[in-house]
């Protein structure tokens, strides 16, 4: 084993071990989420923005959203944080994109097709979340902000 081999192993290592905590940190986090309602516990933090102007910012109601989707009431979540439900499967979408790359991920002696693979994954990442993306995102929660405050649509 060369040098350069060690250190690619060890930093495969360490980011396998990050990606087990994270991993284990979203689980632990959605176990709380579904087992305890943010709506009647302490435990959840209240909204500064709302506790100081009365208005409800992009991410009101989405730990009530949460709640909601981990129990299988999407009808109430859509109510709490419409936001917060439709971004749910796009930031799914987002961690087994990079999850697949990183299982298929190719070296100089991977085969075609393992390397077109990973070049479709990445035009898909950067489709749906660089660029542009990003400023659709953007406009969306500012739209969001505005609009749930000003209408009685949301």
């Amino acid at each position: 084993m060369t040098a350069s081999e060690g250190k690619t192993g060890r930093k495969t290592g360490i980011h396998g071990a990050v990606t087990a905590l994270v991993l284990l940190g979203v689980l632990s986090c959605m176990a709380i989420y579904a087992a305890i309602n943010p709506e009647s516990s302490v435990l959840f933090p209240k909204c500064p923005f709302h506790l100081l102007t009365g208005l409800e910012c992009p991410g009101c109601g989405s730990q009530r959203a949460l709640h909601c989707v981990l129990n299988g009431h999407f009808g109430q979540a859509a109510h709490y944080n419409i936001l917060t439900v439709l971004a749910i499967p796009y930031i799914g979408l987002y961690a087994a994109l990079e999850f697949t790359e990183y299982l298929i991920r190719p070296d100089k002696d991977s085969g075609r097709r393992k390397r077109m693979i990973s070049h479709a994954l990445l035009m898909t990442e950067n489709l749906l979340y660089r660029g542009p993306a990003v400023r659709i995102i953007l406009v969306t929660v500012l739209l969001f902000w505005i609009l749930r405050n000003f209408t009685p649509a949301f």
